[in-house]
């Protein structure tokens, strides 16, 4: 077992026991650990030493080595952390939705925020064709019709609103009725 006798600067010889500052003492080159009174003392000692000072060395490479991937670990977890989507995900693609205003839609129907792409996507088939206008007003999450009438749209909202659907709460304070016009702000 390794024994470093030593008392504030006074470190003591780990072959003969001779007491000595630490500045005039020789130190194991290996472990850094077991001093010695000189040269001699260190020869003599090396073979009972030897097997001490291999598991020291190990024991230190071991805790070296959990230290750093440890570090590694809580770097990496930092790292990696993403913000939590300020949107979240489209429902329809599960691709995020864009922190642009230009790029969602908040549908009064379900109460979704859709990304825009999925918005406009029911313009077209899957070979590329125009679809029939009735298609192109469905919403594309829940496929009702879309609302033509501002008074229907706002009597969506106060539902959605009665839901405690922030969105929808947020859309119908920002709109503006005066005399049977409504003007929408996106968010």
């Amino acid at each position: 077992m390794i024994h470093n006798m030593s008392v504030g600067d006074v470190s003591v010889c780990a072959n003969c026991g001779k007491e000595g500052t630490n500045d005039n003492m020789n130190t194991c080159n290996k472990c850094k650990v077991t001093t010695y009174c000189n040269a001699v003392c260190k020869k003599v000692h090396k073979k009972k030493h030897k097997k001490d000072c291999e598991e020291y060395v190990r024991l230190a490479t071991e805790k070296h080595d959990e230290e750093l991937k440890l570090a590694a670990e809580l770097h990496d977890e930092e790292l990696f952390k993403d913000p939590p989507p300020q949107y979240g995900d489209c429902p329809i693609c599960f691709l995020r939705i864009p922190t642009l205003k230009s790029g969602r839609i908040y549908m009064t129907c379900c109460g979704k925020l859709i990304c825009g792409g999925c918005f406009h996507a029911p313009v077209y088939d899957h070979q590329g064709n125009e679809v029939d206008i009735e298609k192109q007003n469905e919403c594309p999450f829940c496929r009702n019709v879309a609302p033509k009438s501002i008074k229907k749209v706002v009597e969506t909202l106060k539902k959605r609103v009665e839901a405690e659907d922030p969105i929808a709460i947020h859309n119908l304070g920002e709109s503006t009725i005066e005399m049977g016009h409504t003007v929408f702000h996106k968010i």
